[in-house]
């Protein structure tokens, strides 16, 4: 597995384990790189299935489509190889971009941030690959969970800062333990060989009724506070001349507002059909995450 050190590496080994399976973690953190196509293809050795995880994430990296894509295409070279029995990429809703009314999986790529092209370029690398080794795709929603982005997001929030825009665009969002059972509920799975999934919570919210659910459970008194779109954009702006002339990252920028204002509606039907769904609402995954991030705390 790829990425295996990371909050969503962390929990899917530990699902893996309790569920019997061996697993073989390979991450930057242990000194591995997906960029090493040696070490790579020795370390998947006797694997018979390859969760690919990891990538890069900061849209400023100059890396970022060498990690996201290039390494993409060093891991399945490496699992053909080793004539892997399947291969599982974990790519994201986020190559669909913007859109009207309630995406599927059979919805056009309209990828906008680089994040979002890099993965959108992996992902069809990865179904090219669909001849030579049995491939299944996972888009998951926002992932909800105790991680740098999460925390930011609250404190944000606990600091009473408005809302860019009317908040009534929807934040379909996936907690991280349920993104995890529903990987475990494919590796290995024939019926999801050649198949793309789109993993969300089946019951969306609105980024306002979001942004309420964490002003309740840090006890944020008052009103939701917003300011129009233009003010945000061109805060976010300058906010983004400041992190580059510092190197303090900002989780306010202009990448972040164009993914902040956007619909994030999205059909489940073709993964429940599969016999997975979310056990976490938002709620429940918003109150777990706060509860976790507490207890990292202390």
């Amino acid at each position: 597995m790829t990425g295996s050190s990371g909050f969503i590496g962390n929990e899917l080994v530990r699902q893996l384990v309790v569920r019997g399976h061996k697993v073989v973690g390979y991450s930057r953190s242990d000194g591995k790189d997906i960029l090493n196509k040696s070490q790579l293809e020795q370390e998947m050795k006797g694997c018979e299935a390859v969760v690919h995880l990891a990538a890069e994430l900061d849209e400023d990296s100059n890396k970022l489509f060498e990690i996201n894509v290039e390494g993409t295409r060093n891991v399945l070279e490496a699992a053909a190889k080793n004539r892997i029995e399947h291969f599982v990429f974990i790519s994201t809703t986020g190559v669909l971009g913007d859109f009207k009314g309630a995406a599927d999986e059979a919805f056009p790529y309209n990828p906008v941030t680089n994040y979002e092209k890099s993965k959108a370029k992996a992902e069809k690398l990865v179904l090219s690959y669909q001849e030579v080794l049995p491939v299944t795709v996972l888009r998951p929603a926002i992932v909800v969970g105790p991680n740098e982005y999460w925390k930011k997001i609250i404190d944000v929030v606990k600091k009473n800062l408005p809302l860019i825009g009317s908040g009534e665009n929807y934040w379909q969002t996936i907690y991280y333990k349920d993104l995890c059972e529903a990987i475990v509920g494919v590796v290995g799975n024939e019926d999801a060989f050649g198949e793309i999934y789109i993993v969300a919570e089946q019951n969306p919210k609105k980024l306002r009724e979001l942004i309420e659910i964490i002003r309740k459970e840090t006890g944020t008194d008052g009103k939701v506070a917003t300011v129009p779109v233009i003010v945000g954009k061109i805060g976010s702006f300058f906010l983004g001349l400041f992190s580059k002339i510092t190197g303090k990252k900002s989780i306010l920028n202009p990448s972040h507002v164009e993914r902040l204002l956007r619909n994030r509606l999205y059909s489940t039907k073709k993964i429940n059909a599969l016999g997975w769904k979310s056990d976490a609402t938002t709620e429940e995954a918003i109150k777990e995450t706060i509860m976790e991030i507490e207890n990292q705390k202390n």
